[in-house]
């Protein structure tokens, strides 16, 4: 596919192409993101019965490689999860979700549209990426931010970690979408970050936000993260 021009930046499509489709997001991976220690982590909280149970869901003791069929379950899953989404993207009414970022911005002045990503680089603060065709806004802080965004873009998100809590109350992860889907960039440019990241998130409904954790969390990296998540109920769109 040829490249792209967006926000000054050129863009490489990749496999995964430029727009987010139902094709492009539950792409088989066997490999196991989820965890590193297994052992430790299974026989400390579910004890050898229940660690023999979960380890059949791999192809080797070590679990590093899912089988087949707890591929073909999970992608299943992760494309009802998926249909679920889209119902209530479909739900959201375009004019409330653009008055919401116009008074989050007469909130917060500081933050200004980003057309040209280059005038980031090296930039540490705050960004929100708007993606208008779903009414939905990602909240992040890093240190270089125009490498940060194209990482969103880059980046394919981990096969195994596509749900995120439950079928029902799993949000789409913003690595999921691709650079087209993000129509517009806001940042503010600080020498601080992750302090406000939180603040902001919360400034805005959650029904818009596409976050999935409370700011400066990762969706991975210990028990902590069940308390921060942030998940949608999605069971009335089922």
């Amino acid at each position: 596919m040829a490249r792209i021009s967006l926000f000054g930046v050129t863009i490489r499509p990749g496999k995964l192409g430029t727009k987010l489709t139902r094709e492009n997001y539950a792409i088989i991976d066997n490999k196991c993101t989820t965890h590193e220690k297994v052992d430790d982590y299974y026989n400390m909280f579910w004890g050898e019965k229940r660690r023999e149970a979960f380890l059949k869901i791999y192809e080797d003791e070590s679990a590093t490689t899912y089988t087949y069929a707890w591929c073909e379950e999970h992608k299943r899953k992760v494309l009802f999860n998926f249909d679920l989404n889209m119902k209530f993207f479909e739900s959201l009414a375009h004019d409330e979700f653009s008055k919401e970022i116009d008074r989050f911005l007469k909130k917060n002045n500081a933050f200004k549209e980003i057309t040209n990503l280059n005038l980031a680089i090296g930039k540490s603060g705050y960004y929100i990426l708007i993606l208008d065709e779903y009414c939905q806004i990602y909240i992040g802080t890093a240190k270089n931010i125009k490498r940060r965004v194209m990482s969103h873009w880059s980046k394919k998100k981990q096969f195994d970690r596509l749900i995120f809590g439950s079928v029902e109350r799993s949000k789409l992860s913003i690595d999921s979408f691709r650079a087209l889907d993000t129509t517009r960039i806001l940042a503010t440019f600080t020498d601080g970050v992750y302090t406000d990241e939180d603040d902001y998130i919360n400034a805005f409904s959650s029904k818009f936000l596409a976050n999935r954790t409370s700011g400066g969390i990762p969706e991975f990296g210990g028990l902590s993260i069940l308390a921060n998540a942030k998940h949608r109920n999605l069971e009335d769109f089922n």
